[in-house]
């Protein structure tokens, strides 16, 4: 990892079921996980807008910043969430939010410094992440269950 990142970000399409990767040297000038997330989100979105947080032109980034996965406290652990949110309806604005816990270490672990989501899936499907293994695996056992 040179300067906290790992290079790559991984870039999911649901609608068309592919899976790619961003090149992060190119948003490294944005800072961490908020600023690499928001820049890429308007790279995507332009000037498609506007539409509604669950129309499938949205973009979701979940983006580790640089300090994921070492120890720096009350930093390592954060991961930033980017796009529409329909919490605003009816104006559903650009928005951002944040989580802790261990999924951005692990994630920067396997080797990525975050995820772009596009699109939709007919289907229920969840992203199963392995390295630089990434498939899209069915979630219909899951569906209609509760937690």
């Amino acid at each position: 990892m040179t300067g906290g990142y790992t290079g790559k970000i991984l870039r999911v399409n649901l609608s068309k079921g592919s899976i790619g990767t961003l090149d992060t040297e190119q948003y490294e000038e944005y800072g961490g996980g908020h600023g690499i997330g928001s820049a890429i989100f308007w790279d995507l979105v332009g000037n498609q807008l506007p539409f509604g947080a669950l129309d499938p032109r949205n973009v979701v980034t979940i983006m580790s910043g640089p300090f994921s996965g070492v120890v720096v406290p009350s930093a390592a652990g954060r991961c930033e969430v980017q796009g529409l949110g329909p919490q605003g309806y009816p104006v559903e604005w650009f928005t951002r939010s944040n989580f802790g816990g261990r999924f951005s270490t692990q994630l920067k672990y396997a080797g990525w410094d975050g995820i772009v989501i596009e699109g939709a899936s007919d289907d229920p499907v969840w992203i199963n992440i392995i390295g630089d293994k990434v498939t899209l695996e069915s979630a219909q056992s899951l569906w209609g269950m509760d937690i």
